[in-house]
């Protein structure tokens, strides 16, 4: 055990000479306004039948007010007996730490697990402390275990060494970035492949081929991720991903979105969303076939200029939530043309709705301006939400089995949305251009063709649009 002691505090200073000198190259690469949420991490873990000791050490870190967000399942919260410093700046509650000089503090959990053991191809999420706000620049993990149980741990950040000692098992992994999972399984597998950017573990070698396009995947600012080939149904966690097809296209999919995934937020987003910002950031098409196409629709609008404004935007989001509206208000910036384009792609289903722009002026209806209206252009078309105007106008508006339906105490219209006529009380009238279009949830109302229906006159200035009932609406 003295031997595996030794082992371990030769490794913990080499780590500690590597860490500073990372750190410093990274962090002069961050942007001065990041600085202060980035640090440092080493975390030591010790297996023990049913538990996982962790003493967690922090480095690197600013000289602010820091909130702790601790693992769920933690127990036996406090201060390391390691920690030279003291805990000087851990508050009473050990939420957080308190302002100070001091760069370093480490801290002592523990994880319960099952008292039988692990089981053979088991993820441990959320094991780990993380600083709310705060982004890992680097992290080195050491697993002792005392239980000498054999098999493979696996973190998602490098594996940089791995000894089987007389009363324990030792692995470290390090790297960029942070670490959230871990995962255990009784039978070991080889890599069939690793380079800085992901180590694949497979069940028999990969093709030449497969090699040579994973050897080809160079994506700027992504951290490393374990693929592990596996015939059963596994959920991917954080940088720890799980596969049963081993071929470019799949492993290069996982990989991106796995990524994209840890450096974003997409709480309340679409499925689609996260393949989007994906595909602009690797240069690539990923996701679903309603993804693609709405990929291809922005590409073939945007030129390089408006292309490389929407890139260093989708830069800009990292660590925050993103949802369609944000989507909408980047693409609005990047293109100098207001849109609702993502909004409208999450209220439509898997149909696409087309890249419609807007009118940015407000809508005044009798004097009163309009909160959620929208003037939209389409081939040459003005378009008005139809809505809020028919309920200002004092008209009731539903959708029915045959149709759109509009009523009021004298007037009624019934528009069959993919028929060339209305019906406007009881009588059939054909028309040639459709007076009202659905765009994603949305339905709208052509300009000359609420002027004519609904009995309004429509008058534009510079900064505002009205409409005004007319003398013989009144």
């Amino acid at each position: 055990m003295k031997f595996a002691a030794s082992l371990f505090s030769i490794l913990l200073f080499i780590n500690g000479i590597m860490l500073t000198f990372q750190y410093h190259v990274y962090s002069d690469q961050l942007k001065e306004e990041d600085k202060a949420f980035h640090y440092n991490q080493d975390i030591d873990v010790v297996y023990r039948k049913g538990k996982l000791i962790i003493n967690h050490h922090l480095s690197s870190l600013p000289n602010e007010n820091m909130k702790f967000k601790w693992p769920t399942k933690s127990i036996n919260k406090t201060c390391s007996s390691e920690d030279k410093n003291n805990c000087s700046r851990l508050n009473k509650t050990l939420t957080g730490l308190q302002k100070g000089k001091t760069e370093e503090q480490t801290l002592a959990y523990v994880i319960p697990v099952s008292k039988k053991g692990l089981k053979s191809g088991q993820v441990l999420q959320d094991v780990f402390l993380t600083l709310q706000k705060g982004t890992p620049v680097h992290t080195t993990v050491h697993i002792t275990d005392e239980t000498r149980s054999g098999g493979q741990w696996i973190t998602g950040l490098p594996e940089v060494d791995s000894k089987t000692l007389k009363l324990v098992q030792y692995t470290m992994f390090s790297g960029n970035g942070p670490v959230t999972s871990l995962y255990w399984q009784k039978s070991k597998m080889k890599k069939v492949f690793t380079n800085d950017q992901l180590t694949l573990y497979g069940m028999n070698d990969i093709t030449g081929d497969l090699a040579n396009s994973l050897k080809g995947l160079n994506l700027e600012n992504f951290e490393h991720v374990a693929v592990i080939e596996t015939n059963k149904k596994r959920k991917s966690a954080g940088r720890i991903l799980f596969t049963s097809e081993l071929n470019e296209k799949t492993v290069e999919q996982k990989v991106i979105l796995s990524q994209i995934y840890q450096k974003y937020k997409f709480d309340t987003s679409p499925s689609w969303a996260p393949a989007i910002v994906a595909s602009f950031l690797s240069d690539r098409t990923l996701g679903s076939d309603k993804a693609k196409k709405m990929i291809a629709v922005l590409k073939n609008y945007m030129n390089q200029d408006q292309l490389a404004i929407w890139k260093k935007g989708l830069e800009k989001m990292e660590g925050k939530e993103v949802t369609t509206t944000s989507l909408d208000h980047l693409l609005s910036e990047s293109l100098q043309l207001k849109t609702s384009f993502f909004d409208m792609n999450a209220n439509n289903g898997g149909k696409i709705a087309p890249l419609l722009f807007e009118d940015k002026r407000p809508v005044y209806i009798n004097e009163l301006q309009q909160k959620n209206m929208q003037v939209i252009f389409k081939d040459g078309r003005i378009l008005y939400s139809v809505k809020p105007i028919l309920k200002n106008l004092g008209y009731t508006s539903k959708v029915g089995t045959n149709g759109f339906y509009v009523k009021s105490d004298s007037r009624s219209f019934r528009f069959p949305m993919d028929e060339p006529f209305y019906v406007y009380n009881d009588h059939r009238y054909d028309f040639i251009s459709q007076p009202i279009e659905k765009y994603g949830n949305d339905y709208f109302i052509e300009e000359a063709w609420l002027v004519r229906l609904f009995l309004v006159n429509v008058e534009k200035s510079d900064k505002r649009i009205d409409i005004i009932t007319s003398k013989n609406g009144q």
